[in-house]
């Protein structure tokens, strides 16, 4: 995930034009509805007051603008890596997922740090496992350019 630009490829993109006779909340849900797009009442006065708005998601976006009666649909698609990168980022995520994501983590932390400490420990095996702890150092250190 630190080397994105060798995984990504072109975004998908597609606009969508439709036109609208009256710019007002029940016309822009009827054409929504049409392209299958659903917007909360706080999202469509966003779009109404702004004349535009846009509606990420992990590996996708959703930009909607209105010009002279007309309402613009833009859809991207970043792909399967650009999904997974921002979910493994946090983005898009509630407080509580990163918590549980933040708690996760420090349990692994824990597990790793203890194991290093109880095989340390073994003396007839340290320098094996001191060997072993410095390859994968170095190993760590080269992969991280």
């Amino acid at each position: 995930m630190n080397h994105r630009t060798t995984f990504e490829a072109a975004p998908k993109q597609s606009i969508s034009q439709h036109a609208i006779r009256d710019v007002d909340e029940l016309s822009i849900k009827l054409l929504l509805g049409e392209a299958d797009l659903y917007l909360s009442v706080k999202e469509i006065d966003q779009l109404l007051l702004n004349k535009e708005i846009s509606l990420p998601s992990p590996g996708k976006r959703v930009e909607l603008y209105i010009e002279d009666k007309q309402l613009f649909i833009e859809r991207s698609d970043f792909g399967l890596v650009s999904q997974l990168n921002e979910l493994h980022q946090g983005r898009y995520t509630s407080t509580t997922w990163k918590i549980v994501s933040d708690i996760t983590a420090i349990v692994f932390i824990f597990i790793a740090v203890t194991g290093v400490w109880l095989s340390l420990r073994d003396t007839k095996k340290r320098r094996n496992y001191l060997l072993f702890l410095s390859l994968s150092l170095t190993v760590f250190i080269l992969l991280m350019e």
